[in-house]
């Protein structure tokens, strides 16, 4: 009996000390908080990301921009930094220069150039002694002497569009016009040369003009215009499909008179032909004829919608 006792009690101490010395085994268990917070750790550092990329592509992009403003900025320099001699491309007439009254005048040692195109907006640098000749069109309108060596910012004329530079001879290996102003060269040298009563007004100022139209859309009716003919430069009307004729237009030519398309202007006095002239530029004045005391105007149905013939205030 005692030995089955003792027999017991040995078999509930081994149970007590088994449970006593294995740690209980748990399962791992997640957590809804640790869920969320692992998933907006991810998240934020997807954006974190995703804003740096946008960033880097931002401060790329700028980067390029800059860059190429630079290189547009630096071609603009470099640009403006080649000036051009405008003369050297341009055809010479040996033996003529442009005199005081705007004519083609003959001299054996003087040279000119052909008519060169000129932006009154900007200057320009004659290198040596010389006559320039200021133009709208073909219509002169003066002619500055700069006649002592140079070089020589020339003077700037609103109303021009062309210049003809004249020079002697001698000056023929060294004279330029330079379409810019230097540094070594000085302005207001020019003596003008024409007379008051032959310098011609140049291309009209539209800014701020006013007086009545004699001619204009309201005219293109009746007997206001004609088709299919124009008048020549002998007054002969001639057949011309493209062109139209207007009626009789009253002209005084003490008056100022302002053209805006190109066109033929035929002057009369009564029914006397006197000359036809044909207008280029535009807007123009007419010419002052003296004696005329009618107009008519051929002009190509080009312009059949922008003609107009304004007499000024």
């Amino acid at each position: 009996m005692r030995w089955l006792i003792l027999m017991l009690a040995g078999a509930f101490i081994l149970t007590g000390c088994s449970d006593t010395d294995e740690p209980p085994i748990d399962e791992p268990e997640t957590s809804e908080a640790d869920t969320e917070e692992s998933v907006t750790e991810e998240t934020e550092t997807t954006e974190t990301a995703d804003e740096e990329d946008a960033e880097s592509e931002e401060e790329s992009d700028e980067t390029a921009s800059e860059n190429t403003e630079n290189e547009s900025e630096t071609e603009e320099v470099e640009e403006a930094a080649e000036p051009v001699d405008v003369m050297e491309d341009t055809e010479l007439a040996s033996g003529y220069w442009i005199n005081y009254s705007g004519e083609d005048d003959a001299r054996s040692y003087m040279t000119r150039t052909e008519p060169m195109e000129y932006n009154p907006e900007k200057d320009y640098t004659v290198t040596a002694a010389s006559y320039v000749s200021y133009f709208y069109g073909s219509e002169f309108i003066k002619t500055n002497n700069y006649g002592h060596d140079g070089p020589h910012i020339i003077e700037q004329v609103p109303e021009a569009d062309r210049i003809i530079v004249s020079f002697n001879e001698p000056e023929k290996d060294t004279v330029q016009l330079i379409n810019e102003g230097r540094e070594d060269a000085s302005a207001g040298n020019e003596v003008n040369t024409t007379p008051d009563d032959l310098v011609g007004r140049g291309k009209p100022v539209e800014e701020g003009m006013q007086g009545t139209i004699m001619f204009g859309q309201d005219f293109l009716s009746g007997d206001d215009v004609f088709t299919g003919e124009r008048i020549d430069d002998k007054g002969n009307f001639v057949e011309d499909a493209d062109y139209y004729i207007t009626g009789a237009l009253e002209y005084t030519p003490s008056e100022d008179y302002v053209i805006t398309s190109p066109a033929y202007i035929s002057f009369y006095n009564g029914r006397r032909f006197i000359e036809t002239v044909e207008i280029t530029a535009v807007p123009a004045y007419l010419p002052e004829v003296s004696g005329a005391n009618y107009i008519n105007i051929s002009f190509h149905d080009d312009y059949l919608f922008e003609l107009n013939i304004i007499e000024l205030d």
